[in-house]
């Protein structure tokens, strides 16, 4: 039996629920420890769900450090007119890479990271997608976008890089992700040599 999506339907799944965020919420910061990224820094990152935003979400980097996820996102009711579909917890996911930066800074302006990466976490360089070097086209808006990017899949595929993105490129991206999950489960504030 098929059941008629409606609009009014399809409204209703993108407002995001306090209980939402928190079922959300519990099941990134289970995926955040089983990789070595869940630690007292990042612990103390408030989520706050907000009544409005233009964004799926926000994290306030340099400043409070809190991620914001708007009950009511512009972003998100644009998916409803053929834009891809971006789960709550890729949000999350992807603002705990924000958040996993700002808490962990040493490890973020390195040279591990600009060689991963192509350049410093806090430039402003926006570069061409190319999915050879990029996992999303957002990927490609910036350094510090390209790692919550990656970090996002990273945590979405349990640390397995799928074969579909599997180029040389975002091989060394995963890996520094990988390594950086060691480095902060060891309570590690800059790479060492």
């Amino acid at each position: 039996m098929y059941q008629l999506f409606s609009p009014r339907s399809a409204l209703r799944l993108r407002i995001v629920t306090f209980c939402q965020l928190n079922r959300a919420l519990a099941r990134v910061r289970r995926e955040l420890e089983a990789h070595g990224f869940w630690d007292e820094p990042l612990a103390s990152i408030d989520v706050f769900l907000v009544p409005v935003g233009t964004a799926y979400g926000w994290q306030w980097y340099g400043s409070t450090g809190e991620i914001g996820i708007p009950a009511v996102s512009l972003s998100r009711l644009r998916d409803l007119f053929g834009r891809r579909y971006t789960s709550l917890a890729d949000v999350l996911r992807h603002e705990h890479g924000h958040a996993l930066a700002d808490t962990h800074r040493g490890l973020f302006r390195s040279r591990q990271f600009r060689s991963a990466f192509g350049a410093a976490h806090e430039s402003e360089t926006a570069f061409e997608f190319d999915a050879e070097f990029h996992v999303s086209a957002y990927a490609a808006t910036s350094p510090s976008e390209d790692f919550a990017e990656t970090f996002m899949l990273y945590l979405k595929h349990g640390g397995r890089l799928p074969a579909c993105i599997d180029t040389r490129s975002i091989r060394a991206k995963w890996k520094f992700v990988e390594r950086l999950g060691r480095a902060v489960r060891i309570g590690r504030r800059r790479w060492s040599g």
